[in-house]
């Protein structure tokens, strides 16, 4: 059918208006979602033979009660950019349905998991099948994190990630360990080892490191780390959050925070693994 305005056009038109209205997160929720017309067969009895025209849109499931909530704006939007013709008066946006959700099959040891594509979950997976920096306990770790965090296990993925976070943070602190035996006097190895390689727990193991850390940065920002304090921060988030989901606190993160701690912490990963398995070898001039 010839409408004045496509489905296409329609679409990207709103979502310029939105970003310029400042609403750049609805606009961003509408560039992953599709507008469709819908005809009706009813005469709109204002030029003859003139029917009246419907839309609809379909938005990712999660976001869905969001557009609801903001569906007379965007109907409106939607009535402006729309020019009615002899064929057709534009009535606006009446339904928001939900995209089906494409999935795929990652393999990993001896399972297969159904996953949502293009999730973070499904990224974090793929980068774990395919790297050979990470050990497997690591990966066994991380892989049980997504797959519960997918599900909706948010106190299992919880701890998964925190068990991951704290290898890591012990890992760091064995390179670091032997950066200082190139690098350092007896009495900082002696120091470090104390406080740190026999830290009673992770809490003062990791900000005794980060003391260490922050008084040399020049030797991290090849690994990428432009602020050490602020970026090995994410280690004691996910400390926490998993001291909080072993132990009867009550508190459980959303799917949604867990999320972003996934993303934020795939992010940091190749490189801490890099300061891992470089740092040992590294000579300060």
């Amino acid at each position: 059918m010839d409408y004045t305005v496509t489905e296409n056009q329609m679409l990207a038109t709103i979502i310029a208006v939105l970003k310029q209205d400042g609403k750049t997160e609805l606009a961003n929720i509408l560039s992953v979602s599709k507008f469709n017309y819908d005809p009706q067969w009813e005469f709109s009895g204002i030029v003859s033979y003139q029917r009246k025209l419907y839309s609809n849109l379909k938005v990712p499931i999660s976001f869905r009660k969001e557009v609801e909530t903001h569906l007379k704006e965007i109907s409106n939007i939607a009535c402006d950019i729309y020019e009615d013709d002899d064929a057709y008066y534009y009535l606006g946006i009446n339904r928001v349905g939900a995209l089906a959700i494409n999935l795929e099959e990652i393999a990993y040891e001896e399972r297969k998991v159904i996953v949502e594509q293009n999730s973070v979950f499904t990224s974090f997976m793929k980068y774990l099948v395919g790297s050979d920096d990470i050990s497997e306990i690591q990966k066994k770790y991380l892989f049980e994190a997504c797959e519960n965090g997918y599900a909706d296990n948010m106190l299992s993925a919880t701890v998964m990630l925190g068990c991951s976070a704290e290898l890591l943070l012990l890992e760091l602190s064995l390179a670091f360990y032997e950066f200082l035996k190139m690098n350092g006097t007896q009495a900082e190895q002696e120091q470090f080892e104390q406080k740190v390689i026999k830290a009673k727990v992770a809490s003062v193991r990791l900000s005794e490191l980060m003391k260490r850390f922050e008084a040399r940065p020049k030797v991290f920002e090849k690994y990428g780390f432009e602020n050490v304090s602020l970026n090995f921060n994410f280690l004691d988030i996910i400390r926490q959050t998993r001291n909080d989901s072993g132990h009867p606190t009550g508190n459980i993160i959303s799917k949604g925070q867990f999320e972003m701690m996934l993303a934020n912490y795939q992010a940091c990963l190749p490189k801490a693994l890099r300061a891992v398995r470089e740092l040992p070898e590294e000579v300060v001039t």
